[in-house]
């Protein structure tokens, strides 16, 4: 099972063309870039999760490509392309195993099944990587795992497109899917057509937007983190994990602003959610359980506040990595900066 959870005149006409609060924001992504790098990058290119006793995983090693990118460290893209390489990738396939565990010395690669939001992610990166850098092996490569995430990942359930989350285990004794919808990474599905012009990538964000539009759930009509399609398209929250709305599902709002998605109808019932800790004395919690409405004894971190902001298009400057960021509220902090860079949301 998965974890749970330029050049001066590019620069000038990309200025132009983000509202001023958003520019005052993007003018620290790049300090807060290198920050990142410096905690959270080892100097072999492995991406260390520190809230998740040190491990590494496709998800990490493909976030820390796409903002290495991002912000022109060629450097750093190719070390952790490098890392991603000799220590993931499967000997079967161009796809990659999943989790590195460095607490582990004699099989490190604790589990060799394949998380395809980390695919996804670094097939992305290398893609814009190939553009950045005029390097055509960086396409080659984008294009062979693009070819097996539409072999191995995207399947057919009934009539529609899905993204499984992994090459095994997610097919279901019952007929049903167990599905991840923040693994829809939408701006990603959008630039994939470029790069590899078959019509499985529109289709499947289509599906996936018709996915989530039927993924809510209780009071609030929150998607969980996992959820189980069944044949004739109920959508149920997944039964064997908790069901909540979390550190998996924050993302979902970041991939539907990213990727042009976001309609008022799909952001509605988060936004209200949302709305109910306007409060200062009370913070948005962590995660949410949609059926009895309990909340995580503990309240989102600045990653997730990130996120909220830029669902809510509120325009203020996007709260900054602090030195309490683990990994993963540090990557969703930057995440959502791109997201504005790229939207002017």
């Amino acid at each position: 099972m998965h974890a749970y959870r330029c050049c001066i005149a590019v620069l000038i006409v990309a200025s132009l063309l983000i509202p001023a609060p958003a520019l005052a924001q993007a003018t620290s992504l790049t300090d807060q870039w290198v920050k990142y790098r410096d905690r959270f990058i080892s100097d072999d290119g492995r991406v260390r999760d520190t809230g998740n006793k040190q491990i590494s995983h496709t998800e990490g090693q493909g976030s820390a490509m796409l903002f290495a990118q991002a912000f022109d460290d060629r450097a750093t893209f190719d070390r952790v392309w490098r890392w991603t390489q000799e220590k993931l990738r499967r000997p079967d396939s161009a796809l990659f195993a999943w989790r590195w565990d460095p607490n582990d010395a004699a099989h490190p690669v604790s589990d060799s099944n394949n998380a395809s939001d980390g695919d996804i992610l670094i097939a992305w990166s290398l893609s814009l990587a190939a553009s950045r850098w005029h390097d055509d092996a960086y396409a080659l490569e984008a294009r062979r795992i693009l070819a097996e995430i539409r072999d191995k990942l995207v399947d057919r359930f009934d009539g529609h497109l899905v993204l499984m989350p992994g090459a095994d285990g997610f097919k279901l004794e019952d007929g049903s899917v167990m599905l991840n919808p923040s693994y829809y990474i939408f701006p990603a599905f959008r630039d994939f057509s470029r790069v590899d012009p078959s019509p499985i990538w529109p289709r499947l964000r289509r599906d996936g937007l018709a996915l989530l539009s039927r993924a809510r759930f209780g009071p609030w009509g929150l998607t969980t983190d996992w959820v189980t399609l069944a044949k004739g398209g109920r959508v149920s929250p997944a039964a064997t994990l908790p069901p909540r709305f979390g550190f998996d599902a924050i993302r979902i709002p970041l991939y539907l602003v990213w990727g042009g998605a976001a309609t008022p109808q799909l952001l509605s019932t988060e936004r209200r959610y949302w709305d109910a800790f306007a409060d200062v004395a009370k913070p948005v919690p962590a995660w949410i359980d949609v059926t009895n409405g309990s909340v995580a004894p503990f309240p989102a971190p600045g990653g997730f506040r990130a996120i909220i902001q830029l669902a809510k298009r509120d325009l203020a400057p996007l709260p900054e990595i602090s030195d309490e960021d683990d990994y993963y509220s540090a990557s969703l902090t930057l995440l959502a900066g791109l997201a504005r860079r790229a939207t002017g949301h």
